[in-house]
């Protein structure tokens, strides 16, 4: 009796396990295991598209990086060399200005004669050319057009001077109206620059101070040599 039921139970295993097996495989079952499949190949499409995307656009940006870094080493190779720097530079021509700045539009600092030499710190390139940063003192220097000077030595021109006979204003204009910038005393030597006769008859001198400023002084107090 034991025996025969031992049976019936081994048998109503195999029976619910065939019928399992095949709702499993039943055709709707398989079109449902194919549809959960095919979502998530859409899923994982989804995420890889921008992902495309976004290595399509650094790979563009590198690209475009690329080109810019070759067009400024092409733009290097192409720069003409710099001058190269004097240690010295000497004045080609008298009254030479020696600027604060390397412009036309810096103030004058004082003039130079020809044939002096001067001391180059530096240099700069301007619309205007090359000017040269030069000292004049422990404690200033100055710029001076390249074109004022010559890397080579000068001979010193035959500058005029004038020598206070006596003790004399010197004036911004060629009248006593004119403010007074300085007074020399008798002996003084001052660059000659070119005399000018006033509205009144009055001969005055323009000349340069030892400091670079220039003015007027009456002719009658100053000789010319």
């Amino acid at each position: 009796m034991m025996k025969r039921k031992a049976k019936w139970a081994v048998a109503a295993s195999l029976a619910v396990g065939m019928t399992a097996g095949a709702l499993l495989f039943t055709p709707s079952a398989m079109k449902a295991s194919e549809e959960v499949v095919l979502a998530s190949v859409d899923w994982v499409t989804s995420q890889l598209n921008p992902m495309k995307n976004d290595i399509a656009n650094l790979k563009a940006q590198l690209a475009a990086q690329q080109q810019q870094i070759q067009q400024l080493q092409q733009q290097l190779a192409s720069k003409p060399a710099s001058p190269s720097l004097p240690s010295v530079v000497y004045v080609a021509k008298n009254n030479a200005a020696v600027r604060s700045g390397a412009s036309t539009s810096y103030r004058v600092i004082t003039y130079k004669q020809a044939g002096a030499s001067l001391q180059v710190v530096g240099a700069h390139l301007t619309s205007q050319g090359l000017w040269y940063n030069v000292v004049l003192s422990s404690s200033l220097k100055g710029w001076i057009h390249s074109g004022d000077v010559s890397t080579s030595a000068v001979s010193s021109d035959s500058t005029k001077h004038v020598i206070a006979t006596a003790a004399v204003n010197i004036r911004k204009g060629a009248t006593t109206s004119y403010p007074i910038i300085a007074t020399v005393p008798k002996g003084t030597e001052m660059v000659y620059i070119q005399p000018f006769t006033n509205s009144k008859g009055e001969k005055w001198y323009n000349v340069q101070l030892s400091d670079g400023r220039r003015g007027w002084m009456a002719a009658e107090f100053g000789e010319v040599k």
